[in-house]
């Protein structure tokens, strides 16, 4: 497995263009005695590998997502986040889990979930959530590069942000510069409302990250554009200020449109919002790590951090991601590709798939400790609704003004 995490490590494809990864990825779960179905949720690159125990499936569902998208850059796509191991890891676990409950004849089942895009919107897993296809499954658990050994506090929080991913679509009237007056310049709104973001910046909580680009601008010098779009990442570390945020922004963009004589659209195509973090499930990761040895341990908990991106699905379901120190250079970044080559990366690919195969163990075959995981997990998505009621009463009044007019 770690030959193929290399394999695919010097051999990477953007999200949506995964083919050949996943070509690869179903033959050697096929080869390992797994049902694989692909085009999960209409998504021609997204998967899941089943396999039911002989004894029965009245136990429990193990979950194991894996990833496998490269990030884009402008010198070409590379895994600068260990998304090469990630589906090789997570085969790993679930071989060996399969193996443990064929010998001794233990009911239940293992779901592999091949999710791609994770660089790229819309996030597959909402996809994938809404169309149901993680229903059943008692827990998930996945894993991820990381420049520490750590695990997070319980409560409430996603990996990245809380992100609206947001396209703002000019729509002007074409015309020739000899007869400029005549069109309605569709990039003019856009610059004049990319601007317009700049300038509310010092208006916005100092923890609010909004990323942009203008990847349509026009056809030609000589001709006034009737087409731009302006693409915005949107994030902050919680939804309800976010949407104060996005409802600002969505305010900017329409008075540029108003000043230049064009239209806007506004399309959200991606969300990524809080999810559950179990501190059941955080703490045993971490005392594995200890147990093994693992490299730059750091005792203290970090942030809630949920176990996947996108948040909705940890809501639902519980899991946990295990990441295990593979290299110190810094997330996303070429110096972080070429680690999950070298020793350094190995060593985490190892304790990854060992830390994973022992969590889906416990779960499987600890009763108590499933009850437990199982109740955190009900007394925190009830106390959801509460803790944004709480954040929606901190802000009220900052937010208000914009409302109120």
């Amino acid at each position: 497995m770690r030959a193929l995490s290399d394999h695919i490590g010097r051999n990477p494809e953007v999200g949506w263009q995964e083919f050949r990864t996943v070509d690869t990825l179903v033959r050697v779960l096929r080869a390992h005695g797994f049902r694989v179905e692909t085009g999960q949720a209409g998504l021609a690159t997204a998967f899941v590998g089943s396999w039911d125990s002989p004894a029965g499936v009245d136990g429990p569902t193990l979950g194991v997502i894996v990833e496998y998208d490269a990030l884009r850059s402008t010198t070409g796509p590379f895994h600068g986040c260990q998304h090469n191991a990630q589906g090789p890891v997570g085969f790993a676990a679930a071989i060996a889990l399969r193996e443990y409950m064929r010998d001794r004849r233990l009911p239940g089942r293992i779901r592999v979930y091949g999710t791609p895009a994770e660089e790229v919107g819309p996030p597959a897993k909402e996809i994938l959530w809404k169309a149901g296809v993680f229903r059943g499954a008692d827990v998930l658990v996945r894993s991820h590069g990381s420049a520490e050994t750590a695990r997070s506090r319980a409560g409430f929080g996603v990996c990245c942000l809380n992100i609206n991913q947001v396209r703002y679509i000019f729509k002007g009237r074409s015309a020739h510069q000899r007869q400029a007056w005549a069109g309605r310049n569709a990039l003019t709104a856009a610059v004049l409302f990319y601007t317009a973001v700049d300038a509310l910046r010092p208006s916005l909580r100092p923890e609010a990250s909004i990323q942009g680009v203008i990847p349509e601008g026009g056809a030609a010098p000589n001709v006034v554009p009737d087409r731009a779009v302006v693409d915005y990442y949107i994030r902050y570390p919680d939804e309800v200020y976010l949407a104060h945020i996005d409802s600002m922004m969505a305010n900017a963009a329409r008075g540029a449109a108003l000043a230049t004589g064009t239209e806007v659209e506004i399309e959200t195509y991606g969300r990524y919002r809080d999810g559950i973090t179990l501190g059941t499930l955080e703490e045993l990761v971490f005392a594995y790590a200890e147990a093994l040895g693992a490299p730059e341990l750091n005792p203290e908990p970090q942030r809630p951090s949920g176990y996947e991106e996108t948040g909705f699905v940890t809501r639902e379901i519980p899991g946990v991601g295990v990441s295990v120190f593979s290299s110190p250079a810094p997330g996303h970044s070429l110096e972080r590709a070429a680690d999950a080559l070298r020793p350094v990366g190995h060593r985490g690919f190892l304790l990854d798939a060992q830390i994973m195969a022992a969590i889906l163990y416990h779960v499987l075959t600890d009763a108590d400790f499933r009850e437990k995981m199982k109740k955190e997990h009900r007394v925190l998505a009830g106390l959801f609704d509460e803790y944004l009621a709480s954040l929606r009463r901190a802000y009220a009044q900052e937010m208000g003004a914009v409302s109120a007019r």
